[in-house]
């Protein structure tokens, strides 16, 4: 019995360092940008040692590939909720529209963002996303099949509106790199919320 209780406290403490690397990692990238972010302040960041981080993470690749996984397992989980309160008639699809943009205009965008230049030009950053990014994916997709619902649109044609949703808002949240302009960006979403109604409203 002692043995099981030491194994699982061992299990959780090594849960919780893997954590703590992983979140150091993804705010260390938000604020100095994938090309600028070093090990060694990863490590600093998240108070452990070298060696601790590559017992969990021997390689780059797989510190960032997981370091991902868990910004979009958070977001996964958080979207389920905010589809949740949607299917419950607590929020409107405009409400839908306006929660996506402040994801694809925030530290979530901007993390992949980065992450995605890389993998452009790096085959093992690549082949390592690739697997996380068709696993969001498919997750997202259940989720608009359980929680988007309307009786004279296919799951499919549901599916495309939402997806194209998430492609606008993509595209959105690159320009505002480089163009601060609040009112463009409302005028865009606003239209697209007209769009959307003329779509759904009739199913």
């Amino acid at each position: 019995m002692t043995e099981t209780l030491k194994a699982g406290k061992n299990a959780e403490r090594s849960a919780r360092m893997r954590e703590r690397i992983l979140c150091a990692t993804l705010d260390h990238i938000f604020e100095c940008g994938f090309v600028a972010a070093s090990t060694p302040a990863i490590v600093k960041r998240a108070g452990v040692s070298r060696g601790a981080m590559l017992h969990h993470f021997p390689t780059k690749e797989l510190l960032i590939a997981s370091a991902i996984e868990k910004l979009l397992e958070d977001e996964i989980e958080d979207l389920r909720r905010v589809a949740a309160a949607f299917a419950e008639h607590e929020t409107t699809i405009d409400d839908f529209v306006d929660d996506m943009w402040k994801r694809f205009s925030g530290r979530l965008f901007m993390i992949t963002l980065d992450f995605l230049s890389y993998a452009r030009t790096d085959e093992k950053m690549r082949e390592a996303l690739i697997p996380v990014s068709l696993n969001f994916h498919k997750s997202l997709n259940d989720i608009w099949k359980q929680f988007f619902r309307y009786e004279e649109k296919s799951e499919e044609q549901v599916q495309i509106l939402l997806n194209t949703t998430l492609c606008l808002m993509r595209g959105m949240g690159a320009q505002t790199v480089i163009r601060e302009d609040a009112a463009y960006f409302d005028a865009i979403r606003n239209n697209w919320k007209l769009i959307l109604h003329s779509q759904l409203d009739s199913a």
